[in-house]
């Protein structure tokens, strides 16, 4: 293993270069936002709905219209896309590290290389930070498995709404790593720099006191190989964040929300709960608004008890997560809450934005800018492009949108829409859908999404299978 790691790293020479080559943006460039008053929009009501771990490529390969591709470079060879089912039992890696190797400092030809462990060896004292001491998978099959895309029949629901209303095709992670961090984004629009999942589960302030979560610095490893704004990972803290979120702007505005997540019984419950690593809220009254199971925006639509801002995540077999618990039950479990609020009063008032945490490891050929975090200079974003359906009576019809989005952008429209100030972190950088919506125009009618499972089903067959183990 220790000399496999050794010849390996020659696919990974252009890795080990000391800078980046993607256009950049300087530290604190964008970060700053002015917010209009809300009141102008006919929007009342915003529902966020995260699925996991999927990139553009993977889920909208040859949509009409769309920025896709049909092949990927991998260190120089070309390997044409191959379809694969959406239940899929290997989970491709995606923490920081093969984010860095995929994007392969601004050619975004390293997908080919799957790290399989960081196995160290002679003068490998910090593994993970050294493309020496990583060792890859070999096989062909692996080798190839990234530049994969899934037919639109197995998802039909996610082409359906895409094609009816808007779909983003430059939409991109905030970050360049894994799921924990992502959903931090979403509520706060930084992770306290945090590049990881934590080392231990629940990721939040209910893990073991022994828990921490690796974090980027701004600087060189010893011995130097990545630049300094590409930083290098150390150790990091407890996962139990005391940094301000959307809800305590939220609050503030007597805006009324909730956090929809897997029920506390099930494996894996707290992974995909992001205001269970904010100690605020995890231990103050604001628990209340973490509702479970996930299933509960169903009967909360159903009953007339939604709130003006919801954030959705699933447990496995609905996330489109790949891995041991893979399911194909996402693109009906999007659909069942689409209908459920289109068949609903809340329609003519209502924006729903579905969109996938971050890559998950799968190719994409569109190699995302580099933004430096404002206080530590270092590059925690973007991660490489997330599919973005946007389904409202005011979103435009049969629109792709080319515009630059990040999943900080539905941080910065929730703060638009209800005239509260911006958190200015990943929020202020990212645009707000500004070329999505024309609320002057006539509300667009709801037409039922047809899919293979309705909310009836999801009530009623409750899941127990985990969510995102990375």
């Amino acid at each position: 293993m220790k000399q496999l790691a050794c010849v390996l790293i020659v696919a990974f020479t252009s890795a080990c270069n000391a800078s980046l080559t993607q256009p950049t943006v300087a530290p604190g460039a964008l970060f700053s936002a002015t917010r209009s008053g809300g009141g102008s929009s006919p929007i009342q009501h915003v529902i966020v709905i995260v699925q996991e771990n999927r990139s553009f490529d993977n889920l909208f390969y040859g949509f009409p219209g769309a920025n896709s591709a049909k092949s990927g470079s991998g260190h120089g060879q070309t390997y044409p896309l191959q379809q694969i089912p959406l239940i899929w039992k290997f989970d491709l890696r995606h923490d920081h590290p093969q984010f860095l190797e995929d994007y392969d400092t601004g050619k975004g030809d390293g997908f080919d290389d799957q790290i399989q462990s960081y196995s160290g060896g002679p003068g490998c004292s910090d593994p993970i930070n050294h493309p020496a001491c990583w060792v890859f998978w070999s096989g062909k099959s692996v080798k190839k498995m990234a530049f994969s895309y899934v037919d639109e029949s197995e998802i039909r629901p996610y082409w359906t709404m895409a094609q009816e209303y808007t779909l983003g095709d430059s939409t991109f992670a905030s970050n360049g790593g894994p799921s924990f961090v992502s959903h931090q984004y979403l509520v706060a629009g930084q992770s306290g720099h945090a590049s990881e999942v934590p080392n231990g589960q629940p990721w939040g302030c209910d893990a073991p006191p022994s828990v921490s979560v690796e974090v980027l610095k701004h600087g060189q490893a010893s011995p130097p190989v990545f630049s300094k704004m590409t930083g290098h990972e150390v150790p990091g803290p407890y996962p139990c964040f005391t940094y301000p979120t959307v809800a305590n702007l939220l609050d503030n505005a007597n805006v009324t929300w909730r956090y929809y997540v897997a029920g506390p019984t099930d494996p894996g419950a707290n992974l995909l709960s992001a205001f269970d690593a904010i100690a605020a809220v995890r231990n103050g009254p604001d628990w209340q608004d973490v509702r479970w199971p996930d299933t509960a925006i169903l009967t909360d639509i159903a009953n007339g008890n939604l709130p003006q801002v919801s954030w959705v995540t699933p447990t496995g077999p609905k996330s489109d997560h790949p891995g041991p618990d893979s399911g194909s039950k996402g693109p009906s479990w999007a659909a069942s809450i689409v209908n459920a609020v289109g068949e609903s009063p809340y329609w003519n008032s209502t924006a729903i934005f579905i969109t996938w945490d971050e890559w998950g490891g799968w190719h994409d050929h569109v190699v995302p800018k580099q933004y430096a975090d404002p206080v530590t200079g270092a590059y925690e974003g973007l991660g490489f492009r997330v599919p973005l359906i946007v389904v409202s009576p005011y979103a435009k019809v049969g629109y792709v949108s080319h515009q630059q989005h990040e999943i900080a952008s539905t941080l910065h429209y929730i703060e638009t829409t209800f005239g509260l100030p911006s958190l200015g972190r990943a929020d202020a950088r990212a645009d707000a859908f500004d070329d999505v919506f024309n609320y002057s125009q006539t509300p667009t009618p709801f037409q039922p999404i047809p899919s293979d499972f309705d909310a009836r089903y999801f009530i009623t067959h409750p899941s127990s299978e985990p969510g995102d183990t990375y």
